[in-house]
């Protein structure tokens, strides 16, 4: 596998370092949807890592202390995530609304878009490795797409936080640690 590798010339997936850490507070409300955690610069936690847990995807550090940091959910209105959905993997951006349920934007309609289909994180931009799972479409309506996430503000209790060497949109903000 590897000499097949080194002769099309093809790049590795980035590697993923990861730490857990235990939701110690809930710091959203009507305005901004985040949580924090306890896990910081010194337990290898930094601003841009990506949070999950065994469900799908979370968020993305935002401020990162020694101790302890603050995680913008993608429901916050500020996230803004490139996903796949559906089998056809068509092509949209997450936006968060401050909603329980982010919305689908920028659909390419490449193909319909169902109740009940699967949404993945795209890759697009080196934000986000591929495949992270995020949540189902639960509800479309006017046009519409609604997004139900795998994963519960509300039962967040412990969150993995990876780095996978992305820095993508981030840039040089991604990893001041």
């Amino acid at each position: 596998n590897q000499s097949l590798k080194a002769l099309l010339g093809a790049v590795s997936e980035p590697s993923e370092s990861s730490v857990t850490a235990r939701v110690v507070a809930d710091t959203g409300g009507s305005f901004a949807q985040s949580v924090l955690i306890l896990a910081g610069t010194v337990d290898g936690a930094g601003k841009g890592d990506i949070v999950l847990t065994g469900e799908g995807l979370v968020g993305r550090i935002t401020q990162a202390g020694r101790r302890s940091s603050r995680v913008l959910l993608i429901t916050d209105i500020n996230s803004r995530i490139p996903v796949l959905v559906g089998e056809a993997g068509s092509h949209a951006i997450l936006a968060g609304d401050n909603s329980l349920r982010p919305k689908l934007l920028y659909m390419d309609g490449a193909s319909p878009v169902l109740t009940g289909d699967k949404v993945v994180t795209s890759g697009d931009g080196d934000a986000f490795p591929t495949g992270l799972p995020v949540g189902r479409i639960a509800r479309i309506k006017d046009g519409v797409i609604e997004v139900e996430p795998y994963v519960a503000r509300d039962q967040l209790r412990h969150v993995k936080i990876a780095d996978y060497g992305l820095s993508g949109v981030l840039g040089e903000l991604a990893r001041e640690r």
